[in-house]
């Protein structure tokens, strides 16, 4: 790249103006007593984290779906949720269905009112910032251009990116171009970053750090994460995850102090189908949240007939409604089959329950019908029908269609 490409590059960078976030009115979070909820909900924030807006959107239908299904009073609030999501993603039609659906459900919903700001909020924000749109476009483009640069070219002007007033997300442009310099100097001023750089951007860096893969970068990692605070160290989990390293995530979930970063550092470990990780640790696992954890982590990974053959051992109570439900996650004709072989076995209607629950998510409606034409009394068949209804599958609506004969 010659000089006068780099002195436009530089040109772009400084000219670029900070976007704009659509902001979330307060008393938006879900906060529910039951796990699948929740987890629903925290996937489709860490989605809409990462911009994945058909993962995000899918989360939190399937959120309407079972707050509906079991009678939740803050359906309202899923809904907000997808019209929310249809607005960062610029799909302004869907949108406004959404909110009309909301609307006509909910008439008297405060996120009726809030979901139409949303959508005023983005129409100021596309005609003020279009021109500037363009401008930080260019600049994305003119510092991935430096990925092709010298590096002792590419770096004192990524530096000057870094220390300027460019917006975020050109910045964090920056520290990716530096992540794949194979430079030791561009890796040190990451390491930088991470270490004492802007707030907004060490988190970025720390991402960063793992998606380079450099030896030298997972060892200053794992020096970051013993001096950090419980937020940075969950970047780093994250950092090693895209890393790779089931040993360093492993040892968090074994040695860490703080119970909630464990959580964090066993469902990583199930995102990265870390089965004999997870099977080792449940063992020295004390903590009945943390061996449900084990177990929808297992589910996660896809190991079917590790969770069967715990439940054939002495799982506490809560764990047990837990390997149900994650065998369900496990999916597959295999979850199906011992959910429904576990199913005439179940002590009480709890257990009845995270069984039904397991085929929903695992969506076999097929399953399901069958248990309930081979259900004994009225009780088992009424709870049966209300997650067959969810369904909507055609065995569903055969069941449904003689009932109401």
């Amino acid at each position: 790249m010659n000089k006068s490409i780099l002195s436009i590059a530089l040109g772009l960078l400084l000219a670029a103006a900070a976007p704009l976030v659509l902001a979330v009115p307060a008393g938006a979070e879900v906060k529910s007593a039951d796990k699948e909820l929740q987890q629903l909900y925290t996937q489709g924030q860490e989605a809409m984290s990462r911009k994945d807006w058909a993962q995000a959107l899918e989360r939190f239908r399937r959120l309407e779906e079972r707050m509906a299904a079991g009678g939740d009073s803050n359906v309202d609030t899923a809904i907000f949720w997808q019209a929310y999501v249809l607005v960062q993603a610029k799909r302004t039609g869907e949108a406004k269905r959404t909110i009309d659906r909301l609307r006509e459900k909910y008439p008297q919903s405060r996120w009726v009112a809030e979901s139409e700001k949303l959508l005023r909020q983005d129409e100021v924000a596309s005609d003020t910032t279009e021109k500037s749109a363009d401008d930080r476009e260019l600049a994305e483009i003119a510092v991935e251009g430096l990925m092709h640069a010298p590096p002792e070219r590419a770096l004192p002007l990524l530096q000057k990116v870094l220390a300027g007033k460019q917006p975020e997300k050109v910045k964090r442009r920056a520290l990716f171009v530096l992540s794949q310099l194979e430079s030791e100097q561009a890796m040190d001023v990451l390491i930088g970053v991470a270490r004492n750089g802007d707030p907004a951007l060490r988190g970025e860096a720390i991402r960063m750090l793992g998606i380079s893969g450099d030896d030298k970068a997972v060892n200053e990692l794992s020096t970051l994460y013993k001096s950090a605070g419980p937020e940075e160290k969950r970047q780093v989990l994250q950092a090693w995850l895209v890393a790779d390293r089931k040993d360093l995530v492993f040892a968090a979930a074994r040695d860490e102090t703080d119970a909630k970063l464990r959580g964090d550092a066993i469902q990583l470990l199930g995102a990265m189908d870390a089965t004999a990780e997870l099977k080792q640790l449940l063992p020295s696992v004390k903590e009945p949240e943390l061996q449900s954890k084990i177990i929808q982590s297992l589910g996660v990974a896809g190991d079917v007939d590790a969770i069967v053959q715990l439940l054939a051992g002495n799982l506490n109570p809560a764990a047990r409604l837990e390997a149900y439900r994650a065998i369900g996650i496990g999916g597959g004709k295999r979850a199906s089959d011992a959910l429904v072989a576990a199913y005439p076995r179940a002590g009480n209607r709890e257990e009845r329950d995270a069984i039904l629950h397991g085929l929903l998510i695992a969506d076999d409606a097929k399953a399901m019908t069958a248990l309930y034409k081979s259900a004994k009394t009225k009780e088992e068949k009424q709870q049966i029908l209300r997650m067959l209804t969810t369904l909507g599958d055609d065995a569903a609506i055969e069941i449904i269609e003689q009932e109401l004969n």
